[in-house]
């Protein structure tokens, strides 16, 4: 067959199975399950002296999860080949769990397209906030003037990035897990724009040792706290971290609740240090793996 015609038919079959349409593997715009149809990836959480991973099926599916603590870098030089079994070409999404830093902040630029413009100038969206060498994400609240800030060290974001393409794997995705299960309850719970029921809550984050709290009263973000290697097994240090909260919020608020993965016993001991408070808990099995793929 000449090779025109190999390439056109094979043009062909591209658009009649419909590859032709989907995002390139590399294209971070696309969300994961249409970046990667039919092909087996992994997702990482790293934190510091520990690594998790979990194999995403062909059907988009979490796998069960692994974890070891110890150094990343020699957990992956120890069992970097067995991870790579569970991904067909090595693609990757990590979840950063420590060195960020997630703020509270106010009088940002509310230009259209804002958020996105963090990419390309965030000098110009964060003013005198901006510093030279980090990375950043931003959501804003759509009834007041504050916006909740993420900030990654450039330097240490590509040193990350580096490790895993050191050990045979190609990033496909770099997020704050605590950051992504945080604008996932805001999601679930707030009201739209406008709507005559504001929300009043106490949101409550934990994802991998990384603690994150907002108090919201009518529409309102008041505080936030964000702190990372809080936690290993024991969650007591999560309740020492929250408990000066206990005398500040006002008597209505509940606590919402939300976690990468249940976390056994946490919402009774939040109930002993809130007592009085109703505890909703958002938690699912695979939360940030499931979360991760479809966006």
């Amino acid at each position: 067959m000449p090779t025109g015609d190999l390439a056109m038919n094979l043009d062909l079959k591209s658009i009649l199975n419909f590859s032709a349409f989907r995002p390139e593997p590399d294209d971070s715009s696309a969300s994961w399950k249409k970046r990667f149809p039919a092909e087996r990836t992994v997702f990482f959480g790293l934190g510091r002296g520990m690594l998790s991973w979990r194999g995403i099926s062909r059907s988009c599916k979490p796998e069960d999860l692994e974890s070891v603590r110890a150094e990343p870098k020699e957990i992956l030089t120890q069992t970097g080949e067995h991870i790579k079994t569970l991904s067909e070409q090595g693609w990757c999404a990590v979840s950063l769990n420590t060195r960020y830093v997630i703020s509270l902040e106010t009088n940002l630029s509310r230009r259209t397209g804002s958020e996105d413009m963090l990419k390309t100038n965030a000098r110009g969206v964060l003013g005198g906030r901006y510093e030279r060498g980090k990375r950043y994400a931003l959501t804003h609240n759509p009834e007041t003037n504050s916006s909740i800030l993420l900030t990654f060290d450039e330097d240490q974001t590509r040193k990350t990035e580096g490790m895993f393409t050191e050990a045979g794997f190609r990033v496909g995705r770099l997020c704050c897990g605590a950051y992504v299960l945080l604008k996932h309850a805001l999601a679930l719970t707030n009201t739209q724009k406008g709507s005559e029921k504001p929300v009043s809550t106490f949101y409550i984050v934990c994802c991998e040792g990384a603690v994150c709290a907002l108090v919201q009263d009518q529409d309102r973000w008041l505080e936030l706290r964000s702190r990372t290697d809080v936690y290993e097994d024991d969650h007591t240090p999560i309740t020492d971290l929250l408990a000066p909260f206990h005398s500040r919020l006002a008597p209505d608020i509940g606590i919402t609740l939300i976690c990468d993965e249940p976390m056994d016993g946490l919402q009774d001991r939040l109930a002993k240090v809130f007592p009085n408070r109703q505890v909703e808990d958002l938690s699912e099995r695979a939360l940030l793996a499931t979360l991760m793929i479809q966006n």
